[in-house]
């Protein structure tokens, strides 16, 4: 069998990890099955095995990929000047204007992490990462005059990520819910945390739809 370019392998990989998130956002960690991901996909059990032996391999997948992009927005939003704005525009990219089937996703893993050990050891990386880019952020901001938060760094760290947590869990349970409505709140509340110079931003309905 020929030898697989770069390219071709990084195509597969991707091929692989797009069906895996469509067969667990549709059926659940439990359900799939590790055929039903060669089927999605269309390649042979050989070929799946080869990138990835087990599904927790392929959380591990998709949630190194979900940290790489989000690490990347964040990088380019270190950036701005408007650090409300910035934060916003992070919270409408990464969670509000995602499918409503990638919540669902990340509140499947979540619970898997309650009880399997693997993946729990995969969201506590995704998790320290994510925190330290996000304290990264703060800093740079308050060096440079945008906020003046009056609690520990670390702390407010933690309370945005619950207010993400529990955006990315009524985005997954709720159909209803209404991006466009909630934003205002959520951005004040950020505000109020980093006590921030500038007034906060907010969306209308075509930008985050």
């Amino acid at each position: 069998m020929p030898k697989l370019s770069e390219l071709q392998t990084t195509q597969r990989r991707t091929r692989i990890l797009d069906a895996a998130e469509r067969c667990f956002s549709r059926d659940g960690f439990h359900r799939t099955t590790m055929q039903a991901i060669c089927k999605e996909a269309g390649i042979s059990a050989g070929a799946l095995y080869l990138y990835f032996p087990s599904k927790e391999a392929l959380i591990e997948g998709l949630t190194s990929r979900d940290r790489d992009e989000i690490l990347a927005q964040f990088a380019a939003a270190s950036g701005e000047g408007d650090f409300i704005g910035a934060i916003g525009g992070l919270l409408k990219s990464c969670i509000l204007c995602q499918p409503r089937e990638k919540a669902m996703l990340c509140i499947e893993i979540g619970a898997e992490a309650t009880r399997n050990r693997a993946i729990a050891e995969t969201m506590a990386r995704f998790d320290a990462e994510i925190r330290a880019s996000l304290s990264g952020l703060l800093a740079k901001a308050k060096a440079a005059g945008q906020i003046d938060p009056q609690g520990p760094l670390d702390d407010i760290v933690v309370a945005m990520a619950l207010i993400g947590d529990g955006l990315f869990w009524r985005r997954a349970v709720d159909p209803t819910f209404d991006p466009e409505r909630a934003m205002p709140q959520i951005t004040s509340m950020i505000a109020a945390l980093v006590r921030p110079q500038i007034k906060p931003k907010t969306f209308s309905n075509t930008e985050i739809a």
